[in-house]
């Protein structure tokens, strides 16, 4: 059986039991320490996996991303079914266009347009997983970002979650998340960090999977205005022609 076969959603729950970070019967050893951080703490949420990336239908794009900003209590809407059923019921098209999770949808779309044509913004969901470097949620006003503690003490939890998820393609989202792949996801081979017309163009190979190089794309959270927009005009579309050729390099046409 191939490794793009096997029951991703059931090894990544798996996954999360053995180290304490289900959602349900959660019992991470950092929570004290990350608990004292915010009053309004709430335990782990599930990654979010698309039903075509978990089938392997083209590439697996995966976004790492910061915290999720808001967690709700109960912790059955948090598992990895709730997160899959909510973001599959998601009206996309009346998202405001400016936050983050619209430009995640937007970016999904552009970088996988040229392996799926008929592909639209909406529907880009369903080929793309999301991963939280921080599991838990300090549920800050105005969803505004967790401390410090709860990335990392959760970073030691991402390269394996990523392992599981076998990604083509990991864009990261923010100064946290860049941390995840340079601090514990082991050496950046071919890496490039340069400046185009001000705006930040950072890309690497990653080896997560052995025989499998995964490519990392670096992005700034929307939040980050000022250096969020300018990479958007300068830099997305070097990033789609990037993963083409890396794919084409793999053996996958577009």
């Amino acid at each position: 059986m191939s490794n793009r076969a096997l029951p991703m959603l059931t090894g990544l729950s798996a996954y999360y039991d053995r180290h304490g970070i289900n959602t349900v019967g959660f019992r991470c050893s950092h929570q004290s320490a990350c608990r004292a951080t915010s009053p309004r703490f709430t335990t782990a949420k599930a990654s979010y996996v698309g039903p075509e990336y978990e089938a392997g239908h083209g590439p697996r794009l995966l976004f790492l991303s910061l915290d999720s900003g808001i967690g709700v209590p109960d912790p059955t809407e948090r598992t990895i079914q709730a997160v899959r059923r909510q973001t599959l019921a998601c009206d996309v098209d009346g998202l405001p266009k400016g936050r983050h999770w619209y430009q995640t949808h937007e970016m999904a779309w552009l970088l996988l347009r040229p392996f799926h044509p008929d592909l639209t913004i909406r529907d880009s969901r369903r080929y793309f997983a999301h991963v939280n470097s921080a599991k838990c949620c300090a549920n800050n006003e105005g969803k505004s970002k967790a401390s410090g503690v709860l990335f990392r003490n959760c970073r030691e939890f991402i390269p394996g979650e990523l392992q599981i998820l076998q990604p083509d393609s990991v864009v990261t989202q923010g100064a946290e998340a860049r941390d995840v792949i340079v601090k514990a996801c082991g050496t950046v081979k071919e890496h490039e960090r340069r400046e185009i017309n001000g705006a930040a163009f950072e890309t690497g190979v990653l080896s997560l999977v052995p025989g499998k190089p995964t490519l990392w794309l670096q992005t700034y959270h929307p939040n980050n205005y000022g250096k969020f927009w300018p990479q958007k005009k300068q830099c997305w579309l070097l990033y789609v022609t990037k993963v083409g050729e890396f794919m084409a390099q793999r053996g996958v046409p577009d």
